[in-house]
This record gives C-alpha cells, sequence and structure tokens, in this order.
C-alpha cells in the first residue's frame, strides 16, 4: 500500500513541479447536521438569542489536464451560538485533497475530495461547566458544484461554489452544507 502511494505521490507532484498553480480563497456560510445525538440534545435545549454560521476555505490548484484540476487546501466552518454569557462554539475544520473537473460548460465545474478533519466544541453554559471537547480525526469526502468566472483568463476572479461535505464522528457522522464566494487568482 505504500508503494501505491508514494507512486501517486510522485506523479502528482511531476505536475505541481511544472504547472502553474491557481490559488483560491472563499469565505460564506452554511448549514451544519449534526449526528451526535447528545450534542443535537444539548444544542435544541439551549435557548440561543443569536446564531452566526461562517465558513472558509483555501486551495492551491494544479492543472493536470485542461479541464481537470488536482486541488489541496483547508476548509473551516464555526457554527456560534450564544445567548448573554452562555455560547455553544463549534469549529469543524479539515484538510483536503481532491479533483476539480470542469465538463466543458463555460466555468462550470465540479469538485470531489477526500478530506481529513474534526471538529472542537466550545461549550459554556449555566447548567454545565465549562468544557472545551475534539471529536477523534475522521475521513470524509466532499462534492461541490461552483462557476468559475475567470475559466481560461489570466488574473483575478470570483468564483461562485456550493458544496456538501460528510464528516464521520466516531458513533456518529456530521453532514455540512457551504455556500462561498471565492476569489481566485489564475
Amino acid at each position: 500500500m505504500k508503494k501505491y502511494f508514494f507512486l501517486f505521490a510522485c506523479f502528482f507532484s511531476v505536475f505541481a513541479v511544472f504547472a502553474e498553480p491557481q490559488f483560491e480563497f472563499g469565505v460564506g456560510s452554511g448549514y451544519v447536521f449534526y449526528g451526535d445525538k447528545d450534542l443535537k440534545n444539548l444544542l435544541s435545549d439551549f435557548d440561543q438569542k443569536s446564531q452566526v454560521i461562517l465558513c472558509g476555505d483555501f486551495s492551491v490548484d494544479f492543472p493536470v489536464a485542461e479541464p481537470v484540476k488536482l486541488v489541496f487546501g483547508m476548509d473551516s466552518i464555526m457554527d456560534a451560538r450564544w445567548k448573554g454569557s452562555e455560547h455553544f462554539i463549534l469549529w469543524d475544520y479539515c484538510g483536503f485533497a481532491g479533483f476539480k473537473i470542469y465538463p466543458g460548460l463555460a466555468g462550470l465545474c465540479t469538485t470531489i475530495q477526500y478530506c481529513l478533519g474534526r471538529r472542537t466544541d466550545f461549550v459554556s453554559l449555566q447548567d454545565i461547566e465549562d468544557y472545551i471537547e475534539s471529536t477523534n480525526f475522521g475521513n470524509g469526502f466532499a462534492f461541490g458544484i461552483s462557476y468559475d468566472f475567470g475559466y481560461g483568463k489570466k488574473g483575478y476572479a470570483p468564483e461562485v461554489c456550493a458544496n456538501w461535505r460528510h464528516m464521520p464522528r466516531g458513533g456518529s457522522s456530521d453532514n455540512i452544507l457551504e455556500v462561498k464566494f471565492r476569489l481566485s487568482k489564475n
């Protein structure tokens, strides 16, 4: 298995050396469907006043062939809920590697990614002692669709994207939906 991984890494490293990378940075919002029953019960019992969900990502894309790019990056989403001094801050973060494929419809593209990440919960409630807890690292995947307004052009260009990320958390799984506005440099 290690030999195959090494060959795979060497094969794509050649593309990284000779290809011009594209950099992308995105911000947006989304929604998280938590799979842990205890966490869902705590969240449903919490009478929140305010909530904000922010997400962001950064990636480096290497052209492999004309319609295909190899993508490496990180993705993060923070779900913050609070009422007075009580709060839940649930921060999910992961690194990813995958492919971005342009099927020939102008700047429309799809992505498929392998993700490795975890979630850290920062909880402060009156009934419970404050705690910070992190889940185990989980291997997940993400699928996305986006429109790259600068496809085939040089310089900076906007991109609008939506993706779904499935992240196992031991005995449960989180499903994360995100909509982002990205800025890419070709």
